[in-house]
Parts: C-alpha cells; sequence; structure tokens
C-alpha cells in the first residue's frame, strides 16, 4: 500500500498514524492497531507491551522525516480528519441498533481476532500451557466493546459461522457463549463492572476438557454413564487449570466451576442450590446450554432455534434457572432468534435476522420466498415491529426445519459475511 512504511517504536511521535504493529492485538491494549498517535503515553504504552516495530501511513499522519517536536495533529488538521472513519469505529451505538457503514467487516474482524486469540489458547492448553489473565482480559475487552457498540451485528455475525460450521471446536464454542452471555448481561442489568469477570469466566468455562481424554471429549453428546460422570470432572479441572497462573479472579474462578450447578440442586460438581451458585455462573450455563442445542456437533444436528427456546422456558419452569433470567435470555435471542426459518402470514418464507427485545414476536426477517414457493433472487429485509410500507400487516405464522425446506440459511444472515468469513 503507497504512503505505508515501517518504522522502530523509537522513531514514533505523536501525529504519526499507525496501521499495523509487530504484535498481534491481543497482546497488546489496544483493539485495533489502525490509530492515530496523539500523545506520547500511548508510544509509552505500546513499548511497555514490547511493540518493537510499527507500520505508519504518511498519507494520514505525519512522516518519518516530520521534526520531532511537531505538535500532535488535533481533530481539525487533514490527519485528523484522514482518521474520523478510523475514529467512527470506536463511536458507541445505541444497543441493538443497525450496524454503521463497514460495521459488518468491523465486526467480523473483531469476531476474527478473537476466534484466532481464543484458539491460541485451547492449543496452548493441550501443550500444557495455561491461559494468562492479561491475554484473556485483552480477548474479553474487544468482545465487550463490540457487545456494547452493535450487539445484534455480533450475534448476527455468529450465528451465521455456526450454521456453516459442521463440528464446532471447544474456542468457537467458547467465544459464542462469551457473546452471548455479555448480551445477556447487558439486557438483564448486571453492574458493568461485573462483564469483564463474566467474560473471562464465559471465555474459560470448558479449559477443564483438555485434560480429558480428547476421544471421550469428542462423543460426548453419546456417553455411558460412567463415561458421563468423567466428563464431568471437567469444571472441577478447569479451576485447577486457572489456578496453575495466577491472577485470575475468584468470580472468574466461580463461573468455570459452578457453571453446571442449577437452582433446584440437580447439577454438578456440588450439587449446590439457588443462592449457593454464583448468578454469573447462572447466565454462562444457561447460555451454554443454548449454544449446544443450536449447535451442530459430532452426528447431532442442530436443533432449531425456536425449539431451543421452548426448551429454556421448561428449564424455567422446572426450577434449574431463576426465570428471571430465563426471560433476559429470551429477551436476547427473541422468541424466534437469528437464524430462525419461518413463514409469515401472507404465505411468504423469511429468515429471521434480527431481534427486537421490547417486541420479540416481531423479528427482523429477510423474505426469501413467496407463498406459492417460488424464490426471490433479491430478498427484502422487513421489520416486522415497523408499519409496512405496503399496506401489508405481516406476522410470523409458524416456524419451519430448514432442512426439510432444503434452504441454506447461511445465504441470508448478511450480505457480505460469507466473504468476510
Amino acid at each position: 500500500m503507497s504512503g505505508t512504511k515501517q518504522i522502530s517504536i523509537e522513531q514514533l511521535i505523536p501525529g504519526m498514524f499507525v496501521v499495523e504493529m509487530d504484535l498481534p492485538w491481543y497482546r497488546t491494549p489496544f483493539l485495533f492497531h489502525k490509530r492515530l498517535i496523539r500523545d506520547v503515553e500511548t508510544i509509552g504504552v505500546m513499548k511497555q507491551h514490547g511493540v518493537q516495530h510499527v507500520t505508519i501511513d504518511t498519507t494520514k499522519g505525519l512522516d518519518v522525516q516530520a521534526p520531532a517536536h511537531t505538535p500532535p495533529v488535533n481533530s481539525e488538521t487533514s490527519a485528523g480528519a484522514s482518521d474520523a472513519k478510523e475514529a467512527a469505529d470506536e463511536v458507541p451505538q445505541k444497543p441493538g441498533s443497525l450496524p454503521m457503514d463497514g460495521g459488518e467487516s468491523q465486526v467480523a474482524a473483531v469476531y476474527g481476532e478473537a476466534q484466532e486469540a481464543v484458539e491460541r489458547i485451547f492449543a496452548d492448553l493441550e501443550r500444557g500451557v495455561p491461559p494468562t489473565p492479561a491475554a484473556t482480559k485483552v480477548i474479553v475487552g474487544g468482545v465487550i466493546n463490540q457487545v456494547l457498540q452493535d450487539r445484534s451485528a455480533l450475534l448476527l455475525h455468529s450465528t451465521f459461522l455456526k450454521v456453516k460450521q459442521f463440528d464446532r471446536s471447544l474456542g468457537a464454542h467458547a467465544l459464542d457463549t462469551a457473546i452471548l452471555s455479555l448480551v445477556v448481561a447487558v439486557e438483564s442489568g448486571v453492574d458493568p463492572s461485573l462483564y469483564e469477570h463474566l467474560g473471562m469466566g464465559a471465555l474459560l468455562h470448558d479449559v477443564g476438557y483438555v485434560r480429558l481424554p480428547r476421544n471421550l471429549v469428542r462423543k460426548r453428546d453419546e456417553c455411558t454413564d460412567s463415561e458421563q460422570r468423567l466428563l464431568e470432572q471437567h469444571a472441577q479441572l478447569g479451576v485447577t487449570v486457572l489456578g496453575e497462573q495466577s491472577g485470575f479472579h475468584q468470580e472468574v474462578c466461580r463461573v468455570v466451576v459452578e457453571h453446571h450447578e442449577r437452582c433446584d440442586g440437580s447439577g454438578y460438581p456440588r450439587k449446590v442450590k439457588a443462592q449457593e451458585i454464583s448468578p454469573l455462573a447462572q447466565i454462562v450455563g444457561i447460555v451454554d446450554l443454548y449454544d449446544k442445542m443450536v449447535s451442530r456437533r459430532g452426528g447431532r444436528p442442530a436443533m432449531i432455534p425456536h425449539d431451543a427456546v421452548r426448551q429454556l422456558f421448561l428449564v424455567g419452569e422446572r426450577g434449574q434457572y431463576p426465570k428471571p433470567l430465563v426471560e433476559a435470555v429470551i429477551r436476547s435471542i427473541g422468541v424466534y432468534p437469528v437464524g430462525s426459518l419461518v413463514r409469515l402470514n401472507t404465505g411468504e418464507q423469511a429468515v429471521v435476522v434480527g431481534v427486537n427485545p421490547e417486541q420479540r414476536l416481531k423479528p427482523q426477517v429477510k423474505i426469501t420466498g413467496g407463498p406459492h414457493g417460488e424464490s426471490y433472487p433479491n430478498p427484502e429485509q422487513v421489520d416486522l415491529s415497523l408499519p409496512s410500507q405496503d399496506k401489508v400487516s405481516r406476522t410470523v405464522l409458524r416456524v419451519l426445519d430448514p432442512v426439510q425446506e432444503r434452504v441454506n440459511i447461511a445465504m441470508y444472515l448478511g450480505d457480505g459475511m460469507d466473504q468476510a468469513a
């Protein structure tokens, strides 16, 4: 790319525009490496984290030949103006709103980088190297920022990848559990100071599985009673893994060991009840349950999301989870979750691409086919909660099975995501 050059960290001064660092994002405190350097403190932080070389874009900021005393570029200079689009990526939007221009690519980048980092954590665990609190915090920090900025887009991208994957890894499940747990936390009014503990616990909730035989973990949906008892040790083993590194907060450890406990005492490993279970662990537990139901694993097909929501209602009715928590999860994912295939009252077929937390029965959909079975080459996106422009009031009539209808749901979950993924 013209205008870019690699320089040493010692040559970096305020006013330069960095497009790349020689360390991956999860080893630095910066979610995005593209940034205008506005002060010497930022350069100091980069040095502290081991950055030795950076790539700068001289079309957006100062060149290396610029005098060292050149004052930082403010938002009214040309460099600041060229940085406006980058800065816009960090401006929070109303939760649940549609993404800004470039939102899909940003979500894909954040998700992709986080997934790469999580997979590395699990790969290191396989080699006997436990995760560090610092590395986990950086991953979670990026996810929290994106959840607060545009949780709808992040859930859409997560669902898109889920329906494409035939057999998801522990890392992919861990990341999706962390994302939805944080969405539920925002929806249910959890104290924001606990978001980091929740995200870290969700990300690491299954680390104990790496200490169990791999073939047993792979077939965990089809195991004997004795094998199941062995698998249940993963919660306690997970805390042992975290104990090999100092610095993990007690709440993070509680999430790992308690995420399979149930309010009625039917869970494991300690069979504790209600008030004895960490509220954060309860969030991760119910999200973990939902994510496993709607994911394909081994020879087991994924459950239709709407049917999984019904199962959540049932666990609430049985007293395994607090009903307010169950309701918060359903508000977050919708009665018709993203990725559901539905029949509308008009006879049209549609794929749910967004939820409306205040009107759970009226999701955002892409209308993919007509009432007589005809396919629409250019699916129309409609928000069922808004007045219809063509005077037709559309509502969801029933849920369909994509397998029986021979519909590839992934085709309709975002215009640019297939390429981005």
